[in-house]
């Protein structure tokens, strides 16, 4: 994602690597009620309208998280971990070993866009995005969470003189069928802290209900940030598709 600065270790810390797979299958939230005849019975969650108008271009590349999440970018992105990891020849090679959000997200299933573009940062992108492993807790708490938490790290760490950082209520939405709730916030930046970061950050969240392996709610979340207003930013169109994109197969 972004010029921000100093890079994306400034803005992420991406250092952690991220062990073991995933088994937990996507299954659903159910939500506990209160039942005034009876003990406490799950009540299912009906999921709210899908973001996608059709399906991803032909030409995109699919990124596949072992939950069963997936979503498609552009055929010029890459894939992986965006701080590769070096051969004997000093080349990167962009496994995905897992990347660290620095606000308690470790991704997998990463796609950066446009690395490099900022020769003063250490890593620069336009975009980047990834899906989260397993985590406790109901899905919209985890979609509001991860968006206040992006929101005070801009504000505190991308500016000279602080953010404009409004965090939206999550809206219900539906992946394939599966509830899920979704939150997208701008910061506004006051001024941009280098020459790499973008006069604007976008943060999107995406956190699918699922259920932890003692049946207690749980969420997988889809995490992007874009750079936006300035110019060779990547399309809103693009970023908007992008995240429209994720969807469940159950195949993987």
């Amino acid at each position: 994602m972004s010029g921000v600065g100093v890079g994306a270790r400034a803005r992420f810390g991406f250092t952690t690597v991220l062990a073991g797979s995933l088994t937990v299958a996507l299954t659903g939230c159910a939500l506990w009620a209160d039942d005034a005849d009876g003990p406490a019975t799950p009540d299912r969650e009906e999921p709210g309208p899908t973001l996608a108008a059709g399906p991803p271009p032909g030409d995109w590349q699919d990124v596949r998280s072992p939950t069963g999440l997936v979503y498609s970018v552009p055929p010029e992105w890459e894939l992986g971990d965006p701080f590769g990891s070096p051969d004997p020849d000093g080349s990167e090679v962009p496994q995905d070993a897992g990347s660290d959000w620095g606000s308690g997200y470790v991704t997998t299933a990463n796609a950066i866009a446009d690395r490099g573009y900022c020769a003063s940062a250490g890593l620069s992108f336009r975009t980047l995005a990834g899906i989260s492993t397993v985590l406790p807790g109901d899905a919209r708490e985890q979609a509001e969470s991860a968006s206040r938490a992006m929101a005070d790290s801009i504000d505190r760490r991308f500016t000279r003189n602080g953010a404009d950082v409004p965090v939206p209520e999550a809206r219900s939405i539906g992946v394939s069928g599966v509830p899920a709730w979704y939150v997208s916030l701008r910061g506004a930046v006051r001024p941009p802290r280098d020459s790499c970061t973008p006069p604007t950050i976008r943060f999107d969240t995406v956190a699918v209900s699922t259920r932890a392996s003692d049946g207690s709610p749980a969420s997988l979340v889809f995490v992007l940030m874009s750079d936006e207003d300035e110019p060779g930013v990547q399309p809103e169109a693009t970023i908007d598709a992008v995240v429209a994109s994720l969807r469940y197969d159950n195949s993987v």
